[in-house]
Parts: C-alpha cells; structure tokens; sequence
C-alpha cells in the first residue's frame, strides 16, 4: 500500500507533463484530457484504500505489539528482585510501561514505513527526471546528501531532549505516586505546601525540557524547509536558464516542481 501511495503520488507529475507538452504543440484534444481525468480519478481512489489500509491495519499492528510488550515486562517485572524496586521509582517504571511503550510502537509500525516510501519516491523520481534533463536532475538530487548532513546534528540534540522528557515524566509519575500514597501523612503533618512545592519544581523542570525539545525540533521543520526551498529555487532558476537556452522544455520543467515538492 505504501508502495501504491508512492507510485500515484509521482505519476501526477507526468500527468501534468504530457497535458503542457501537448497543449504546447498544439496536439491536445478533450478526449486525452477526459483520459488523464479519469487515469488522475483512479489513481486517488487506489490512494485513499491504500492510506486507509496502511492507518488502519498499520496502527492495529502497533497496539498489538504494544499488547505484548506491556505482557512481556509486566512478566518481567515479577521477576525482578527486592533490590531492583528498592532503587527503582515506581513512576519510572510506569512511565515506561505507558508512554515509552507507545512511543516505541509508534516508531516499529512507522519508521519502516517511512524509510521504504522515502526509498521508492527518491528511486522513481530520479529515474523519471534523469530521463528528462541529466543536469538538472544531478543538481536537484545532489543537495539531498547536503540536507542529510545538516540535519543529522540538529536531530541528535532533538533525540537527547525527548529523551531528557521522558526522564522528567517518570520523575512526574513518582512524586504524584509517593504524594498520593502518604495522603494522610501529608495531610497529618500539614505539609500540602511542601507537596505542592516539590510537584511545581519537577513540573517547571519539566516544562524547560518541552521547550528544549520544541526548539529542536523546530530547527530540524526549519532545516528541512529551507532545503525544500532551495530545491525550489533551483527548479526556478536554473530550469528557467536552461529552458531559456532550449535545453529543456516548458512542459518538462513543470514535471520537477511536484516531484520536487514530494523528494
């Protein structure tokens, strides 16, 4: 299904190609109109089964995983020895058994997913463009090695601050957890202030750590962007000198700005 969402996504490109090559030549007619319609029609319909396939099937097979890994340490859990829960908070482990646990099914469902739609548009628009203009095409595609490079610093700071978050979260977990079960000795002592007081530290902590997290997270949507914009630039301005020199033609050069747009 991925494969299908790939494959329709970069056939729209020549669509819209052999439209502008015959409207330039003066050979279009309603008819071949009327059949790129349908052809367009009927692509979207094979996407839209295949995005609800892969949303629907996809997501199940990541809560059944998730089903048995939260069986499988919870199994594990009793296992473990008296020293392991006297230096272990119970928040902590908590936390892993809920939010961790998502989250790692979320990436075994997702990531490969990613990777294989990444892998196929990167195969298949480079094939599809290289046939059209060799230089062009070697321009565009050389900047994806420069992307990588530039986001791969900002995406481990990224990683060490969810990391840093869901730390924090456990730590959240155990305080609320060892509050709520000594609720009458706090509430024997009068030390509802100092409760609240400790819980406001470990939650402003955890609040700095999100916008840590946010601001990397934002430069990685930055860096990404600003790249899709030189690719842009690149379509824009060196298409338009070569098809100024006649090395490429007007309903060639609109076949790179959507696949340029889906790299």
């Amino acid at each position: 299904c991925a494969a299908f969402t790939s494959v329709g996504e970069l056939l729209l490109p020549l669509i819209i190609r052999s439209i502008t090559g015959r409207a330039s030549d003066g050979t279009l007619t309603l008819s071949f109109i009327g059949i790129m319609g349908v052809v367009y029609i009927i692509l979207r319909i094979i996407d839209t089964a295949a995005q609800y396939f892969m949303n629907n099937r996809g997501h199940v097979m990541g809560a059944a995983i998730e089903t048995d890994m939260r069986r499988d340490l919870f199994s594990h859990l009793q296992r473990l020895s008296f020293k392991f829960y006297d230096e272990t908070k119970v928040g902590q482990i908590m936390a892993r058994m809920t939010s961790d646990l998502f989250d790692i099914t979320e990436f075994s469902h997702h990531c490969p997913e990613e990777f294989f739609i990444a892998g196929l548009k990167i195969i298949i628009a480079f094939v599809i463009l290289i046939n059209i203009n060799i230089p062009l095409t070697l321009i565009m595609f050389a900047q994806i090695p420069l992307m990588i490079i530039c986001t791969v610093n900002v995406r481990i700071k990224m990683r060490r601050a969810f990391k840093m978050s869901r730390n924090q979260i456990g730590e959240i977990n155990a305080g609320v957890e060892d509050s709520l079960l000594g609720v009458r000795v706090v509430k024997s002592f009068a030390n509802e202030a100092i409760e609240s007081k400790k819980f406001d530290k470990g939650n402003n902590d955890f609040y700095d750590i999100k916008k840590l997290q946010y601001k990397y997270m934002a430069g990685f949507h930055a860096t990404v962007r600003a790249f899709d914009a030189l690719m842009y630039i690149s379509v824009v301005v060196i298409g338009g000198i070569f098809m100024l020199r006649g090395s490429i033609s007007p309903a060639d050069l609109t076949a790179y700005v959507p696949v340029s747009y889906t790299h």
